[in-house]
């Protein structure tokens, strides 16, 4: 008798506490979106606005972010969302008067007087169904002048480039000291879970959203992350 294994679900709460790391080393160049995030977002956050970190994870993205707009924007308050409980504890390393963290769904929480939203590989966690809804509700919180900054893993145009794309990330996985067992079996978790679209896809998404004026700001490998301006 054929012998099946029951499918799990991957959950970045399973390394909550080492989730900075574990994700710089598994994506590359995270540390330079990180950069190049915070860096665009002295542009777009306004006064007396609301920045969101849409799957905020740790909190540290827009820890950082804070960071560098307080002294110029101290009016501005910073809230993250995540579906995921467990990173509660990184949450409270941030204890700033107009930042905070919550359990959340992008699909219901309420945000408003937004000028500045991200959306750090977050999207592929979403049900196909949910991705457009989720973008609009996000652009109709947004304030006149406002910005998306998204990072999506995406898909290759051709099976052919995808294929290739796949074994160059592979290896790059290898080279970060990740056992191939360790790789395949976040793969087998992750089907069904994360749903990848491909860069075209991911704009025209945008576009269905309201978004416009959409423009890379950062590449690697099978990664791209997009601001979208309202």
């Amino acid at each position: 008798m054929t012998k099946y294994r029951t499918k799990k679900d991957f959950s970045f709460g399973d390394c909550a506490e080492t989730f900075d790391a574990h994700i710089r080393a598994s994506i590359p160049g995270f540390q330079q979106l990180v950069d190049y995030t915070v860096d665009r977002s002295v542009t777009y956050v306004q006064r007396g606005t609301t920045v969101v970190d849409v799957g905020c994870s740790t909190g540290r993205t827009l820890a950082a972010i804070r960071r560098v707009n307080q002294t110029a924007r101290p009016d501005v308050d910073y809230l993250g969302i995540d579906i995921e409980s467990r990173f509660r504890p990184c949450w409270e390393k941030h204890p700033f008067v107009n930042f905070r963290c919550e359990v959340g769904d992008a699909l219901t929480h309420p945000f408003d007087n937004v000028s500045l939203a991200c959306c750090i590989l977050t999207l592929p966690f979403l049900r196909p169904a949910d991705k457009l809804p989720a973008l609009k509700r996000i652009r109709n919180s947004m304030v006149e002048g406002g910005a998306l900054l998204i990072a999506e893993k995406t898909l290759a145009e051709t099976s052919r480039q995808e294929s290739d794309a796949q074994a160059a990330y592979l290896d790059f996985k290898r080279r970060q000291g990740f056992r191939a067992e360790d790789i395949l079996e976040k793969q087998s978790s992750l089907r069904g879970q994360m749903t990848r679209m491909t860069e075209r896809e991911l704009r025209n998404t945008l576009e269905s959203a309201g978004f416009r004026d959409i423009e890379p700001y950062w590449r690697g490998h099978m990664f791209v992350a997009l601001v979208a301006l309202t």
